[in-house]
């Protein structure tokens, strides 16, 4: 019976590395049970989960005996169902990070190393299908970029060089078709 409850639990839990979370039902409220806020070793639990709070988090001291962030932290929907999940280091984002609709299907997902956005971030429509995708770099974009039509045809691609836009950006119309195109040239990150 024990073992039944862990597989429950590690099936309602988030995994916002290999795809978002798996209980993820359409609907108000909350969307299944996730596991209790684990605090790594030296913190203690702050805050609290719906109905009385709206956002709990782990929290250490810092050498002058300031509180900061330090491992996991999620916010929670008026309704109770869960908005963010997200990890912090020294009171730093650092890890995955992972935005719910409140439907609670992915809004948005990505990681931040030290405190700034990293490697690949998607946003998604409230249908769960994909609107955007970037990469990033020390918290500027950083590389290719492309957009979505609610119907799923492509809407913008192009590519980021540093913040800006760079090289060959197009754009498309909801049904696929060309509407345009654009040479931003070249950018270099260093002066």
């Amino acid at each position: 019976m024990i073992a039944l409850a862990l597989v429950a639990l590690a099936a309602a839990a988030p995994d916002p590395i290999h795809g978002g979370w798996r209980d993820a039902a359409p609907g108000p409220g909350p969307r299944g049970a996730l596991a209790p806020l684990a605090c790594p070793a030296g913190t203690e639990r702050q805050g609290g989960t719906p109905p009385d709070l709206f956002e709990e988090w782990c929290e250490a001291k810092d050498p002058y005996g300031n509180g900061r962030r330090e491992g996991t932290a999620r916010a929670y929907y008026d309704d109770g169902g869960l908005w963010k999940e997200e990890r912090f280091h020294e009171g730093l984002r650092d890890g995955p990070f992972v935005e719910l609709h409140r439907n609670g299907r992915r809004a948005r997902e990505g990681a931040f190393a030290a405190g700034r956005k990293t490697g690949t971030w998607r946003v998604f429509f409230e249908s769960g299908a994909p609107e955007e995708e970037s990469e990033w770099n020390e918290g500027s974009a950083h590389g290719r970029f492309v957009a979505w039509w609610p119907g799923g045809a492509r809407r913008t691609e192009g590519r980021h060089c540093g913040g800006a836009q760079c090289g060959r950006w197009r754009t498309f119309d909801a049904d696929g078709r060309p509407l345009g195109e654009v040479e931003y040239g070249e950018q270099s990150l260093r002066p």
